[in-house]
């Protein structure tokens, strides 16, 4: 048993757990801590040295920093344009004091307009807004003006009142022009700012009195002018289903039937009359001169108060009776003071604002990069850049002139004219030009159909040419406004020939609610409106009209 434990103590593996245990112990011994004594004094210059250390890297991150901002003040200062419409919150459309619009809330605010105000005004129009409301936003603010939150409370309290919006349908509205209800207090908000400044530096202003109001019923007494009116009934018989003849006839049984008794006239109008705009009226029309055809007005005013006469139009035979007639008179001044004078407080009122915004604008520092963008791109199509569509190529000798013509630019020169002189440069070129008896005859031919139908549209141009021409002789002037559509409509009747009308622009660009001086002296209510013989005549008008107003043919 002796022999055995020898033996195992043998198998045991010493050496490795000695050795383990020497490391460790020699470890353990490295390891030992050390406590060393420090002098206070010695801690707090190490406090001191790191302090300095992080002041001095506080001063180069400053000087740099400051030398960055040095190097971009000298690029703005001498390369303006170089990064002034691009900046971190994307491309600008305007900058008003160093206020930025963005072409993105331009874009947005914009898509906001209802659709009828987008045909009114342009989105360099629009910006000019923007832009006039930083500047009165900022105003107000400087003048220590302010608007409460239940300010704005009661304002959207009111819109949705007046509108019958409830909080739901508002919500759907917010959400469909993509706005957030804190936007729309925050527009609100600067709404009702505005509106502060304008009643301190506009309204309050406003002042009219009755001696300027009779200085303007003294100096506009066409305004005021009642012309001559007539009162008429009548019942046409229509050549649309019948013959003239058979009109007639028919027209003279009815009148046989009203010459002993009119008090059946509505009676027959209901039976009889084919005119459907006066069915409801008893036939009855009131007008002056000037509105109905030629035939028609004639017999109204000629006749007597009474009387009954049968006439024909081109509509078809009338039976009209003369009922009322109405000199021509002019307004009582008292009956229309109060009138003139919401006219002069209205073209004052305009004069005021017109007068703060210029003001506001010359003290701004406004970039508009729009209104930059087209003066570039115009001076750019101005000037032309050689060999680029719609530039002249100029050419030397033994090179080939190249003449390309602006878009909708014709070249006065006749189709002969122009293969005339395009075998005079083949032959100068040294190029023999035959061409056979059939081929001449042909061309002959097109040139022929080609100068009649520029005749005819020589023709044509003339003819409106004519009658613009005359309207402006007859001392016709038509006002109207850029935003109007029916102004629009009365332009495009002339086509290129509007420049020979006398046309005054009554719009003011910016602002579709403005009208020019000129239009308020003259005192125009509606777009479009012909002034003939001192007359206004409100509404689009045809040649036909237009000529029997001025005498004019067409």
């Amino acid at each position: 048993m002796v022999l055995l434990a020898k033996k195992r103590k043998v198998l045991k593996k010493p050496n490795h757990k000695q050795k383990s245990k020497r490391t460790r112990n020699k470890n353990n011994k490295d390891n030992k801590v050390r406590i060393y004594k420090v002098n206070q004094a010695t801690l707090e210059e190490q406090a001191k040295a790191r302090r300095e250390k992080n002041i001095q890297t506080f001063l180069v991150v400053v000087i740099i920093i400051l030398a960055i901002a040095a190097i971009f003040s000298a690029i703005q200062t001498f390369f303006p344009n170089l990064f002034g419409r691009i900046t971190l919150k994307g491309e600008l459309a305007a900058k008003v004091n160093g206020v930025p619009i963005t072409m993105q809330r331009l874009d947005t605010e914009y898509e906001r307009l209802p659709a009828q105000y987008k045909y009114f005004i342009t989105k360099e129009a629009f910006l000019n807004q923007l832009i006039d409301e930083i500047l009165m936003v900022e105003e107000a603010r400087k003048k220590g003006l302010f608007v409460s939150e239940e300010e704005v409370d009661k304002s959207l309290q009111t819109f949705m009142e007046q509108n019958n919006i409830s909080q739901e349908r508002l919500n759907d509205i917010l959400k469909a022009k993509k706005l957030t209800y804190n936007e729309l207090r925050q527009l609100v908000s600067n709404q009702r700012l505005i509106d502060k400044l304008l009643e301190e530096e506009v309204k309050n202003k406003i002042n009219i009195t009755t001696a300027m109001a009779l200085q303007y019923y003294n100096e506009n007494p066409d305004t005021f002018k009642i012309p001559e009116l007539v009162t008429a009934r009548h019942i046409l018989i229509s050549t649309n289903n019948r013959t003239e003849k058979e009109a007639y006839q028919q027209a003279r049984i009815v009148l046989g039937l009203l010459e002993e008794d009119k008090s059946n006239f509505c009676d027959l109008v209901e039976e009889y009359s084919d005119d459907s705009g006066s069915l409801d009226k008893c036939g009855e029309y009131v007008f002056p001169r000037g509105q109905m055809v030629k035939e028609f007005e004639e017999a109204a005013f000629s006749q007597r108060e009474g009387n009954i006469t049968l006439v024909n139009t081109s509509f078809g035979s009338h039976i009209i009776w003369t009922i009322n007639k109405t000199p021509e008179q002019i307004m009582r001044f008292q009956d229309v003071e109060e009138q003139i004078k919401r006219i002069l407080r209205t073209q004052q009122e305009k004069m005021l604002y017109s007068d703060f915004i210029a003001g506001l604008r010359a003290q701004a520092d406004i970039t508009n990069y729009l209104v930059q963008e087209q003066k570039e791109e115009a001076e750019a199509k101005e000037e032309g850049t050689p060999g680029e569509e719609g530039g002249v190529v100029a050419a030397e000798q033994g090179e080939i002139k190249v003449v390309m013509e602006e878009q909708g630019e014709e070249e006065e020169v006749t189709p002969r004219e122009a293969i005339e002189e395009e075998a005079v440069e083949e032959v100068e070129e040294g190029v023999d030009v035959m061409m056979p008896e059939e081929e001449i005859a042909e061309e002959q031919q097109e040139l022929e159909e080609t100068l009649e139908e520029e005749i005819a549209e020589i023709e044509e141009v003339t003819a409106k040419l004519s009658l613009a021409e005359c309207l402006t002789s007859k001392g016709a002037v038509l006002y109207g406004a850029y935003w109007d559509s029916s102004t629009k409509k009365q332009k495009a009747y002339f086509g290129d020939e509007i420049d020979k009308i006398k046309y005054v622009e009554c719009g003011v660009e910016g602002d579709y609610r403005a009208q020019t001086i000129e239009c308020s002296e003259a005192g125009i209510m509606a777009y479009p409106t012909w002034v003939i013989n001192n007359e206004k005549h409100m509404g689009v008008l045809t040649y036909e009209e237009l000529a029997a107003l001025t005498g004019c043919e067409i």
